[in-house]
This record gives C-alpha cells, structure tokens and sequence, in this order.
C-alpha cells in the first residue's frame, strides 16, 4: 500500500495532466500555487511568470476575463462559468474550494477546458439556423404570393391579365373595387387577394350589404355599446370592422348602402377609426378594404346615389371581371374543374359527351359562374348515365342554343374585323 502511495506520489503532475486540458490552484487568498503543463497553451502565459501571482494581477493583465477563483473567494462555494483569454479563446472552468477545519479557504482548485471550437460550431450552427429559417419563411412568402387556389382555373387570356393583376397589387393595401356582373366569382377573386397579400394570415371578412336592411347595416359593421338602442345585446356587440383587425374586409354590393352610411364607411376609411353606435372612444382599426359591385359605381355617383368622394377612395384599383360568355375559352375547364369536385363528393367518375360540351359552349351563361355550378351539380343529381348528355342539362340552355350561336357568329365577325384592321 505504502508503495503505491508513494507512486501516486511520484506519478502526481502526470497524473493531473491527464485529469484535463488545464488546472490551476491557488490558496484561499488567489495566490497561484501550482499550474498544469497545458496552462501555457491555453492562456498564452508561462508557468514561471503565472507561479507566485494573484488570480487578480492576472485578471487586471487581461490574461483570463473574469477569474473564477476571485468569485470562489466572494462566493465560498463551487463555480462553473465561461472565461474569455487574453488570446481570445473561449474556456469553461469548473473552480471548487477546499475549507481549512475552521472554515476559512485553503485552496482553490480549477478544472479548464478550452471550448472554442464549440463555440464556433454553435455560433455557426445558430447563424445557419437563422438562415435556413430566413430563407425558408422567403420561399413561403414567394410561393404564397405565386401560387395560385386550385379553384381558380382559366384559360382565357382576360382571366390570365386579371390574375397577373391580383398578384401584383396584392402586395399593397391599396384599396381595391371589384366589378362585374353577378356570379363572375368576385368574391372568390377577393379572397385570392387576400390569400396572396401580406395580411393572409388574418381574418378575411365578407359582408352581402344587399342582404342586410339598412338600419342593421351600421350595427352590422360599426358595433355598439350596451344599451345603445333598445332590443341591443346587453354586452354590446362589435362590428364587422373590428373583426377584420390585421386581414382584409370584403363589402359586396357596395352600391347598396344608404348615403347616411355611407359618410361614415368614408370616415373610418379615411381616418382608421371609427365609434361603435352609441360609444364615445374612437376605436383605431388596421384593415384592407376589398369593395365588389355588379352596378356602375360611377353612373350611380351621377344619378346622386353614391357619393363621389367615396368612390374615389374605394377605387383605387379597378378589377373588372368578364361575364362567362366573354371569355368562353373557360366554360369546359371550369365545367370540368365542378365536375371533378362532385366526382369526389359523391365517388362517381362522370363525364360529359361532346353534345354536352357543344351545348354549355354555345349557351351565353347569364348566371355566369355560379350558375355553371347549379347547372353541373343538377346533371350529376338527374344523370342516369356515365357521361351527361343534353338531356341532363336545363332546358332553357338547350332551347338558347341558336341565340348563343349567333352570338357566337358576332364575336366572331368582330374579331375577324379586329384582325385585319
């Protein structure tokens, strides 16, 4: 036993270097006492200058930011932190005290092992993270913006300018009217422009203005107080607007609103705030304003139904979108497209004979879109075969027929005339 001892004895500073990359021990008053053979290395001082100094002189030298065995001193208790060297090197250091029979400090020894190419790696590690993360919210950004809803099918060329012109000016909160007649699908269009807009990941909010009578339009959009007007929810109610907080507010037949209403919808729109019916505290409001109409806004500003300062601000940015019959180039493939979505719905795999097909090309679609949708889910409900044929569809747009076809003639004697004028 004794001769072991003695060879731990004989064997101590070997035996301490391999402990770890460095130790150092000082007594209870930061005098260093003792230093490993790797401490040259790790704070770019030698071992005869270190030997004899105080971990405070050394600190004050700048050779090692902040010494630990100072804090072990104040602290009287074991300590693990990260030191920065003179030489710019990142260590972790682990210093324990060892206490005299009274109590005081005998010595302190401490345990360092250089960690700065840990550092770096996760220095690296976290800036490439930021990056990947920064890049791949710009890929989501562009491919939101780019990507188009899979109900949105075309083949016209108008169709193509107008979708060209909804990706651009949803970018912007401009204020944005769109026109056209019943059913062409300006509503879906408004939420395409929301879908691809900055504000997508808010509300988006659509209010029929036509299909709400007057006097509760203004309750409807503005809100109110409790107790505002009798019948009144007694927690008071708020309005359409303030749901569309941070998205997009979508009002469809604008042209309905009375001209009372209307002077306020300007001022909220003018000036982002607005007064629930009968508060008194403005309510700041951060929204983009959609409007849709199948009038002539400016016709109505003419006859004095509209006011005109309010036009001017809903239009901004026109979008005016073709009837069906304008762009027949996109009947099939939406017809197609409708029909796809009732083959899923209901398990089936129908089709269309080419009769059928002849048949919803030449008809002038009045009800446009959305009649295309009541006339494909009808023949899915009634068709007997696997493909719809013309006995499947209405019989208004079979007996139609012949006017379509002269309408047909006449487009395209026109752009027979466009072309080689």
């Amino acid at each position: 036993m004794k001769v072991l001892e003695k060879e731990l004895k004989d064997n101590y500073d070997k035996i301490m270097d391999a402990v770890a990359d460095d130790f150092l021990i000082s007594d209870g008053s930061g005098t260093i006492l003792l230093v490993s053979s790797d401490f040259e290395n790790v704070y770019n001082i030698e071992k005869s200058y270190a030997i004899g100094k105080t971990v405070y002189e050394l600190e004050e030298e700048g050779y090692f930011n902040p010494s630990i065995h100072a804090k072990v001193i104040q602290n009287r208790k074991k300590i693990t932190m990260e030191q920065k060297t003179k030489n710019s090197r990142d260590i972790l250091v682990t210093a324990t005290p060892i206490f005299h029979n009274d109590g005081e400090i005998k010595f302190i020894v401490s345990f360092s092992r250089d960690i700065t190419e840990m550092v770096d790696l996760q220095q690296k590690h976290s800036k490439l993270k930021h990056q990947v993360e920064k890049y791949t919210a710009e890929i989501k950004e562009l491919r939101r913006k780019n990507s188009t809803d899979p109900d949105v099918v075309y083949c016209s060329r108008k169709m193509e300018e107008i979708m060209e012109t909804i990706t651009r000016v949803a970018e912007f909160d401009a204020n944005v009217l769109l026109t056209g007649p019943s059913g062409v699908g300006k509503t879906f269009l408004a939420r395409e422009i929301h879908r691809k807009g900055a504000r997508a990941e808010g509300p988006f909010v659509n209010l029929n203005c036509a299909a709400i009578p007057d006097n509760l339009l203004e309750s409807e959009l503005f809100g109110y107080v409790k107790g505002a007007f009798t019948g009144a929810n007694e927690k008071g109610k708020i309005g359409l607007i303030e749901m569309a907080e941070g998205g997009t507010l979508l009002l469809d037949e604008i042209s309905e609103i009375s001209l009372a209403l209307q002077t306020k919808i300007l001022k909220a729109i003018q000036e982002k705030e607005f007064l629930r019916i009968g508060g008194i505290t403005p309510i700041r409001v951060d929204f983009r304003l959609i409007t849709a109409t199948n009038k002539d806004l400016k016709n109505s500003v003419s006859q004095g139904s509209f006011r005109e300062d309010l036009y001017y601000r809903l239009n901004v940015v026109n979008i005016d979108i073709p009837s069906l019959k304008e762009r027949r180039e996109d009947i099939i493939p939406l017809a197609n497209h409708f029909l796809e979505k009732e083959n899923e719905k209901y398990d089936l795999s129908k089709g269309f004979t080419q009769e059928a097909v002849d048949v919803m090309t030449r008809y002038s679609w009045p009800g446009n879109v959305r009649e295309l949708i009541n006339v494909i889910e009808r023949a899915v409900v009634i068709s007997r075969h696997e493909d719809i044929d013309t006995g499947d569809l209405p019989h208004e747009m079979l007996s139609a027929g012949c006017l379509a076809d002269e309408d047909l003639m006449i487009d395209s004697i026109s752009s027979f005339s466009e072309a080689i004028e």
